[in-house]
């Protein structure tokens, strides 16, 4: 938790984490800070400690109400509320600090809770469903301090909360980063489906990107109706402090809809990133629009193969290790997702390898580190000694730090896979997936590994779903689709896909091709294959048996050897 004294913390049964998380996502949205935790492993003095502290220097506490916890004699949380009640001795009746929230149909006469919750105004969000109205409502209690009694408007309050002074926000982007400004997207209608649209996709982007661990959100209250004007954008980042920002426009003509998307550099005014979505429009359909055309935003935009994403890691590639805070390191380290070469994963090791040593608290460097320690196991390129162990530990490390961090979770999943721990892979993949549905690259690379750990049902649907997240994926997404198609001889389609891949600089990508051209007899492009395999893995005939075994079962192992050989590659 960044500043207590403006914090909210979020308490409730371990069942509603899902319910938690949303609502924790629509606060962070709008500027607000969270102290929210997923983790399973409560207890100890230690975390006794924290759990008090975090009480004690909140804001405001607000208690997720619950079958759940009606049906729980016993719980964490209601160690939480009760630290919570104990507080408010000492509080003034109408400070406002408490703020129970229902998340289904559970009756508050009969609810079971502490007396003092029924003192306050509930507020029910069904499966934890928050709009921008439940987030200006935590924002005037923030502001006033009275529970229900305050007298400045919503629109300055937000003003003040969201958007704080330039100043104020550069030292912020200096300490933590680059910041991200998701403004109200313009629509030219006033009609209250339209407004609503509008305001559905900027809330639903800003939130989309605040599950990402390594932005920094900052969400803008709603245009007013009608607006359309052009505004200097970079006067706007300049104000808020933004090195970026995501703009929007929607224009409407009969039952034929356009949105238009941009993502703008604030310092140099250049353009990163535009794309426009031509949908047919319908008042009825205004959720499901929103909701198929947020996550491919947040994804072509925030994952680690994102447009902002690279501009942010190519920012800090030029410094040295030693001259990076922990989370450029993390930043510099998304550079390998893009070229994939063992000299961009040495770099990117040394970076990770001083930033945990300088900063070990970090979650997200540790992450980082054991995610590439893997691949440097999996790819063979032995750059960090026992760098599979290496990589689970800092996996391990990552979790413990931050056990609601998707991208811990996700290196965690790596490892596992590695290890061939399946059924412990599958499970914490899951998790992973769950805690950032957005991230396309995540969802690639963990449907890739489920193909080849035995379920290519839900694996090739993963990586379908990639795909369509962002249609500027790297080729890599493909290498699920060549296997399930090499593995089942249907070596036109394996082909297809490796030339989908288009990968030069990755050694894998030339030995797909060489596999599928040797089985189709095309021996003129079957060596050409060869020879641009050779000349990134010059020892390959030599390895590929050791490198291989880490991926695949030894059936499929030997049919890409009969495949390499009839391209014309001489392996024992």
């Amino acid at each position: 938790m960044k500043e207590s004294a403006k914090a909210v913390f979020l308490s409730y049964a371990s069942q509603d984490a899902a319910a938690a998380w949303k609502i924790c996502c629509t606060l962070r949205a709008a500027g607000l800070d969270v102290w929210f935790d997923q983790s399973e492993l409560r207890g100890g003095d230690a975390w006794d400690a924290l759990i008090r502290t975090q009480v004690k220097e909140c804001a405001l506490f607000v208690p997720l109400i619950s079958v759940n916890t009606d049906a729980r004699s016993e719980g964490y949380f209601r160690r939480e509320w009760n630290l919570a009640v104990h507080r408010m001795l000492d509080m003034a009746d109408d400070r406002a600090f408490l703020l129970p929230v229902v998340i289904d149909d559970t009756p508050e006469a009969v609810a079971r809770v502490p007396d003092r919750f029924r003192e306050r105004q509930w507020t029910r969000l069904p499966e934890g469903e928050a709009n921008a109205d439940f987030a200006e409502r935590v924002i005037r209690l923030l502001a006033s301090g009275r529970g229900g009694s305050a007298t400045t408007s919503t629109f300055e309050i937000a003003t003040a909360l969201r958007q704080p002074p330039a100043a104020s926000i550069a030292r912020k982007e200096a300490d933590e980063g680059f910041w991200v400004a998701v403004l109200p997207f313009k629509c030219a209608r006033t009609s209250a489906d339209m407004i609503a649209l509008s305001e559905g996709l900027a809330e639903g982007i800003a939130a989309g990107m605040s599950r990402f661990s390594y932005l920094r959100v900052i969400a803008r209250g709603p245009a007013a109706p009608g607006a359309h004007h052009v505004t200097d954008l970079r006067s706007i980042g300049k104000e808020l402090g933004a090195r970026y920002i995501v703009d929007g426009s929607l224009r409407q003509a009969g039952t034929k809809l356009r949105v238009n998307v941009q993502l703008i550099d604030a310092a140099s005014g250049a353009h990163l990133w535009a794309d426009e979505y031509a949908r047919d429009f319908s008042p009825e359909a205004v959720f499901e629009l929103q909701d198929e055309l947020v996550p491919r935003i947040v994804s072509t935009v925030a994952d680690q193969n994102g447009v902002l994403t690279r501009s942010m890691s190519d920012s800090v590639r030029s410094r040295a290790p030693e001259q990076l805070t922990a989370y450029e390191a993390v930043l510099r380290s998304f550079g390998y997702a893009a070229r994939g070469t063992a000299e961009e994963l040495a770099s990117a090791l040394s970076c990770l390898d001083f930033a945990v040593r300088k900063t070990p608290s970090h979650a997200d460097a540790w992450a980082m580190l054991s995610a590439l320690c893997v691949q440097d196991y999996a790819h063979g390129f032995n750059i960090q000694a026992d760098a599979l162990s290496y990589g689970s530990s800092a996996a391990q490390r990552a979790v413990e730090l931050a056990p609601a961090s998707h991208l811990a979770n996700n290196s965690l999943a790596q490892a596992l896979f590695f290890q061939r721990e399946l059924q412990r892979f599958r499970n914490v993949a899951e998790r992973a997936l769950a805690l950032n549905p957005m991230d396309g690259n995540a969802i690639a690379f963990l449907g890739e590994l489920l193909t080849y750990a035995g379920d290519p049902a839900r694996g090739l649907n993963l990586a379908t779903c990639a795909k369509q997240l962002n249609p500027h994926h790297p080729g890599w997404y493909w290498y699920a689709d060549f296997y399930d198609s090499y593995r089942r001889a249907d070596y036109r389609a394996a082909l297809g896909f490796a030339l989908k891949v288009n990968l030069p600089k990755h050694w894998f990508s030339p030995a797909a091709l060489a596999a599928a051209c040797g089985q189709l007899e095309q021996q003129d492009a079957a060596a050409n294959a060869v020879r641009d395999l050779l000349k990134l893995r010059p020892d390959f005939t030599s390895t590929v048996r050791r490198d291989l075994g880490k991926w695949w079962d030894p059936g499929y192992v030997e049919h890409l050897l009969d495949g390499w050989r009839k391209a014309g590659l001489e392996i024992a």
